[in-house]
């Protein structure tokens, strides 16, 4: 084995163990809060793809990330497991399927999920691959290493949503803008099209990432001035392509363009519960100290901006290709009215690569004044002041996904809660609903809804959408005042009062609606959340009196 052979081995050694170790820590927990849904976003995409096969359409009906090439993976992985699971006998026919997804939807969100772990896995192996082209073995082996073990990414990868699956188009672009810096070559520009426009068809910013193609292409042609003409053209190509790309991937953005423009504007909320945001410059202030400091911790953060500072200086495509890239997505999603953790997920990867770059630059000068055992104790201890904050905010974020208020809440439920009983949720709390009760659910304009005689007929995203109306989120708080009485029973378990009640001044209409709900009832038992070891928002347990009447007469 030569000298170059034995370096690919272990390098491609240690990504084996990287990837083992990435696998494992995104399976702890992979099955949270099932049966109950506990993400309130993970069932309409399922949803979306369940009314795309039964209805046999292409057309998503909604473009709202726009999510097209997420929603139609999930319409490929619930015909599989279909059919994986009528050829062993548990589902004989359709109906029988569609009984049993709705009685427990483990059933599909367990393997939609493992999609969303396996694309997590691939931005792993992407970001090693881009920052070894970028840089060396040494900063991508650390890049690979800290993406495996972020505690944001770790979370993202456990969660049916676009995120992911945009991180991978995104660092496919950027594998391909680093490739026209070196070659230039007409097939790296139609690659580069061909990943934008997959990544937009899966999440709007990732728009963003057309910058680095750009730089791709200004640097090409700052060292090769000669390519001007050939430049402008492969540019134009690129362009093109990734325009075809979007619309032969999404063609219903075209097709059915007054659902995208509805769509549009309904994520277009200038304040959402517990999302609302602070300005553009209060935005990036709050992403910097909140989801970045959460997910490289306080010596990662100091690495990864002195990294980019570094990585400026010590490559031109990473100065022309990542940091444009980093700094216009951070600029777009600080721009917008809410704030998201997960709006982050998709420059993790240069985040951790710019964090490597911080600590090779830093082993680089302990190289020169130390060797031996005082190097290694040097180096060890960096290592321990990045990676165990790290550790502990994985190890909180798993404790509290596996252990949530709402499945406090629906425990204590199941034991107390009498045979026939009318009980309202504001979860989709499935993990009950084998229970002998009469649920109901916040269903917006229709007031309250029999959850089991809806269930029954298979709810269909439409029919959310028709109760949603424009809100944001559904719950008592948003339930139309005049149908406020058809949610109330023996007993009501909330989880988005106290939500409300932080934020009284802008819900002030919401507030009130839980107050005239509640004003006949009593607390009977409260679930809090506990940092490090219970997840989820205050669950709130009311019990009514047995006969209330209407609530307006009283």
């Amino acid at each position: 084995m030569t000298g170059r052979s034995r370096a690919r081995f272990w390098y491609l050694a240690w990504l084996g163990v990287v990837l083992v170790l990435a696998l494992l820590l995104r399976l702890q927990g992979i099955r949270f809060g099932l049966p109950a849904l506990l993400d309130p976003d993970e069932p309409i995409f399922l949803l979306l793809a369940l009314r795309m096969i039964k209805e046999h359409t292409l057309n998503p009906a909604w473009f709202g990330h726009p999510g097209t090439t997420t929603i139609y993976c999930l319409a490929l992985i619930e015909m599989a497991t279909f059919a994986v699971g009528h050829v062993l006998g548990w589902f004989p026919d359709s109906a029988a399927f569609a009984k049993a997804i709705y009685t427990d939807p483990s059933i599909l969100f367990v393997p939609g999920r493992l999609f969303i772990l396996l694309c997590g896995l691939v931005t792993i192996i992407l970001t090693f691959a881009l920052a070894r082209r970028l840089f060396d073995t040494r900063i991508a082996s650390i890049a690979a290493l800290a993406l495996a073990i972020d505690p944001l990414h770790i979370r993202y990868s456990q969660i049916i949503r676009t995120d992911m699956q945009a991180s991978v188009f995104m660092l496919l672009e950027l594998l391909a803008a680093v490739a026209i810096v070196r070659r230039g070559d007409r097939r790296d520009y139609i690659f580069a099209g061909i990943a934008l426009g997959l990544a937009c068809a899966t999440k709007w910013p990732a728009a963003a990432s057309v910058v680095g193609v750009f730089g791709a292409a200004l640097l090409r042609l700052l060292e090769h001035p000669q390519e001007f003409g050939q430049l402008s053209r492969r540019t134009l190509l690129f362009i093109a392509t990734a325009i075809a790309t979007l619309l032969l991937t999404s063609p219903f953005l075209i097709l059915d363009f007054d659902t995208v423009l509805a769509n549009l504007h309904g994520e277009e909320r200038p304040f959402h519960l517990g999302a609302t945001g602070f300005g553009l410059v209060g935005n990036a202030v709050w992403y910097v100290k909140g989801p970045f400091l959460q997910s490289l911790g306080p010596i990662g953060l100091l690495l990864a901006l002195a990294g980019f500072v570094i990585g400026m200086r010590r490559s031109s495509a990473f100065a022309a290709i990542i940091l444009p890239v980093a700094v216009t997505f951070m600029v777009m999603i600080s721009a917008q009215a809410l704030v998201w953790e997960r709006w982050i997920v998709p420059i993790l990867p240069l985040a951790t690569i710019a964090m490597a770059v911080g600590v090779v630059a830093i082993l680089d000068i302990f190289r020169r004044y130390w060797s031996g055992v005082p190097l290694t104790a040097a180096s060890g201890l960096m290592a321990l002041l990045v990676i165990l904050p790290l550790a502990a905010t994985v190890r909180s974020f798993a404790r509290e996904r596996v252990t949530d208020t709402r499945t406090q809440a629906t425990a204590w439920a199941r034991a107390r809660i009498a045979p026939g009983s009318k009980v309202a949720v504001e979860h989709m709390a499935f993990d009950v609903l084998r229970q002998p009760w009469t649920f109901l659910y916040p269903a917006g304009d229709a007031g309250c809804v029999n959850v089991r005689a809806n269930l029954n007929g298979e709810i269909s995203y439409a029919q959310i959408g028709r109760w949603r109306g424009m809100r944001s989120v559904v719950d008592i708080g948003t339930v139309a005042p005049q149908r406020l009485s058809s949610c109330r029973g023996d007993w009501a378990i909330l989880v988005n009062w106290d939500r409300y009640r932080a934020e009284a001044t802008r819900f002030s209409a919401e507030v009130a609606n839980y107050d005239r709900f509640v004003q006949s009832g009593r607390v009977v038992a409260t679930f809090a959340p506990v940092p490090g070891e219970v997840g989820g928002p205050v669950v709130r347990i009311v019990q009514f009196p047995q006969s209330t009447g209407d609530l307006h007469r009283r």
